[in-house]
């Protein structure tokens, strides 16, 4: 395996289109401004393990993982404070090596014994065990060497370690701060971590973090970088375009005009796949999308290149199989593409189920079925998604489908719940084939609309066929033959039966400044997201940044 440092070295190299903070007197940047999340204030906690959602964001430049998930590449693992790893015992025990060169910022080394004594936290208490970690022990045997074990192969598993994409992965603290603590209630309002940020000062609405020139990595092109609270997108949107701040994620229909054109020189707006899909969720918990002719109609008759005009973002469309090509070109079932309009097809579909449509709802059997989708309320583009799929359902079906915009607080618990017949949803994502499908067709996972699905299969997807390629994609991790060979069946489940329908592909979109910073990685160029939430992804593409002025 490949060095973190080797990494570090090659993103400098990229080519780059963004910016970044003030200026001093000499006209270089020192500092860097980024919008994180939609809070108007932050509280000062930096206990990453407390039970608490109060936390202060962007803990990704303080606390570091083990692994990194290289979302370009199916997930892949790749080494950040572990250098290498090792399984035995059938899988069922991997013994990480780690870096000898990393210090926390109070200057302390850090050694195994502060990595075991993070991986027993969510053993210690497991109700601080957001990740779901699945180990049964962790244990220093020398200063830089820690072996963990699970009960059954766990490679998969091994995933969970990485911080990708989820915030939950574990994140090593030193044991001379935190052994002593009670994690349920301390606020660690002094962070101590391994991470190239050490915090300087502390408001509600922004704080500091000043870089370290004894990080592991290397020496960092800014001497500060400022997590500022902006508030809602409307308000990020506006400092975006005063350029009070260099760096933001957020969603932003017609950006080259509104936020590009203001000043091309400067403004850039760029999207980055996620390697996942928005698709249209069915409840097949009920009628009448328990029928598979329902699910192809309502898919065949939409255009999803039109729907995009309707709020451009720089998004797709997406593959029909549920996999995005950029991410996992070596797995695509050949006869996987977007889905086309096909409005004959999908009236087809119905009369082939025994359909018909009366005064604008599904009709068989002389009952009628009255339709709905659900999109989130604060989303512009998904808002007019919903509006334009109602426009195209009545068009080419004649059917009147109603749009319900639910707030984005109130969504996913709906969803868990059951509380819907169709939804647009996040469904694949870069962080390997197994999770790509089990996330909606693992069928042991089903439960009934009422109770909570806790984010699986919230489509209540209940055919057992999907169970044994699960099994055989969880088993079969090391073999990329036989990973292509049941990841074709399982994509061509999601073709045929249509559990869900790929509508969009799924992006991070990201504004830059580039008045102050250029280096910016570059779309389809790049090994990591420029993405202000994800870590340590946001470490290497700080890392590579130049001031505009140098």
């Amino acid at each position: 395996m490949g060095t973190l440092a080797l990494a570090l070295l090659m993103t400098a190299c990229s080519p780059g289109t963004a910016g970044g903070t003030q200026e001093t007197g000499g006209g270089v940047a020192d500092s860097i401004s980024l919008r994180v999340n939609n809070a108007t204030t932050y509280s000062r906690n930096f206990n990453i393990y407390s039970p608490s959602t109060d936390i202060a964001p962007q803990i990704s430049l303080i606390y570091e993982p083990l692994v990194r998930r290289n979302v370009f590449k199916g997930g892949q693992l790749e080494p950040w404070l572990a250098e290498s790893w090792e399984w035995s015992d059938g899988d069922k025990t991997v013994t990480l090596k780690l870096r000898t060169d990393v210090k926390f910022s109070d200057g302390t080394p850090m050694t195994s014994k502060d990595v075991a004594f993070t991986l027993n936290i969510p053993l210690k208490y497991p109700e601080l065990n957001t990740g779901g970690q699945t180990y049964v022990s962790a244990e220093a045997t020398d200063e830089h060497t820690v072996v963990v074990k699970w009960k059954k192969p766990a490679q998969l598993d091994f995933y969970r370690f990485a911080l990708g994409v989820t915030g939950f992965a574990p994140r090593v603290v030193p044991e001379h701060i935190w052994k002593d603590k009670d994690l349920k209630t301390w606020t660690n309002p002094d962070p101590v971590g391994t991470g190239v940020g050490k915090l300087t000062a502390f408001t509600p609405q922004q704080f500091t973090l000043e870089t370290r020139a004894d990080y592991w990595g290397g020496p960092f092109p800014m001497k500060t970088i400022k997590i500022v609270a902006t508030g809602s997108d409307d308000q990020t949107k506006a400092r975006l375009l005063k350029g009070d701040i260099d760096f933001a994620t957020i969603s932003w229909p017609n950006a080259e005009q509104e936020y590009m054109a203001r000043n091309p020189k400067t403004n850039v707006y760029k999207t980055f796949h996620t390697g996942g899909e928005e698709s249209l969720l069915f409840n097949m918990d009920k009628a009448p999308f328990d029928d598979v002719n329902v699910r192809r109609a309502l898919s065949r008759s939409l255009d999803r290149s039109s729907l995009l005009k309707l709020a451009p973002t720089g998004q797709e469309p997406a593959n029909a199989c549920g996999l995005e090509p950029a991410v996992y070109a070596d797995f695509m079932a050949p006869e996987c593409a977007p889905q086309a309009l096909d409005a004959e097809g999908a009236k087809k579909a119905l009369a082939d189920g025994g359909w018909t449509v009366q005064d604008g709802q599904l009709a068989k059997d002389g009952k009628t079925y009255p339709l709905g989708v659900k999109v989130v309320q604060e989303y512009a583009n998904w808002m007019a998604y919903g509006k334009g799929m109602q426009d195209q359902w009545k068009t080419n079906l004649g059917l009147d489908v109603k749009v319900t915009a639910v707030p984005e607080e109130n969504y996913d618990p709906q969803l868990n719940d059951g509380d819907f017949d169709m939804a647009l949803y996040w469904t694949g994502g870069s962080n390997g084939l197994y999770s790509v499908f089990t996330d909606q067709l693992d069928p042991e996972t089903y439960v009934p609309s009422g109770k909570d699905a806790q984010y699986q299969n919230q489509g209540r997807w209940k055919d057992g066929s999907t169970a044994p390629l699960l099994d055989k994609l969880r088993t079969s991790a090391g073999d990329p033959e036989a990973q292509k060979e049941t990841g074709h069946r399982l994509q061509k489940i999601v073709l045929d039966q249509v559990p869900y329908s790929p509508m969009f592909t799924a992006d991070w979109f990201v504004e830059m400044n580039q008045a102050r910073w250029t280096g910016w990685p570059e779309a389809g160029d790049t090994q990591h997201v420029p993405h202000s939430g994800i870590g340590p992804d946001i470490v290497l593409t700080l890392k590579g940044l130049k001031p505009a002025g140098a």
